[in-house]
């Protein structure tokens, strides 16, 4: 771990978060309407990443449609059973945590695994949020934007740079696995000054 991220979250293992790829757009009326993305206003396929504290991936979904939510697919991505798994091998201990953003509403899912879940506090509706709340949503900030960058290595690949042809749907979660495991033969994202 790098020196900050540990002093700061010492049993923090991992940063999840969802990214979306531009699809073109399918033929088909209903396959439209599961991939559209309302956030980025088309057709997309989405994916869960998990990322340790220097940027080497660790787990990558497959891909759904864009239009799921990130608690979907955290659901679907079967990532709380391979958290389950990880800790009756003894690889996690309970107790230990991941770090996510505040759009992942998973914290009864990951507390029933006996795990944390480092997210943002909401602020109070029409309240400003207090001194220490602002400072640690700062901190988290600043420790997430590592699982951004590993992202940003896998969008790197000319074949998911950018849109995805329909004549690649077939193969596009093999593609996605291999880019996703390539990026971990790239120096660290993270270095030790």
């Amino acid at each position: 771990m790098p020196t900050n991220y540990r002093k700061d979250f010492p049993t923090t293992f991992a940063i999840v978060d969802c990214t979306e790829m531009k699809i073109q757009k399918p033929s088909s009326l209903k396959a439209q309407s599961q991939t559209y993305s309302d956030y980025k206003s088309c057709n997309t396929l989405k994916a869960l990443v998990a990322c340790d504290p220097r940027g080497s991936i660790i787990f990558s979904s497959m891909l759904f449609s864009g239009s799921m939510s990130d608690k979907d697919v955290f659901v679907k991505s079967k990532f709380k059973e391979t958290l389950q798994n990880l800790i009756e091998e003894g690889f996690l201990n309970r107790g230990d945590g991941f770090m996510a953003d505040k759009g992942f509403n998973i914290k009864e899912e990951v507390e029933s695994v006996g795990l944390e879940l480092n997210i943002p506090p909401f602020a109070q509706s029409g309240k400003q949020m207090d001194q220490h709340d602002a400072l640690y949503t700062k901190k988290i900030a600043m420790h997430r934007v590592h699982v951004e960058r590993a992202i940003r290595r896998i969008k790197s690949f000319k074949l998911l740079s950018g849109r995805i042809p329909l004549s690649l749907t077939s193969n596009v979660n093999q593609i996605w696995y291999v880019c996703s495991f390539l990026t971990n033969f790239m120096p660290p994202c993270i270095k030790e000054k």
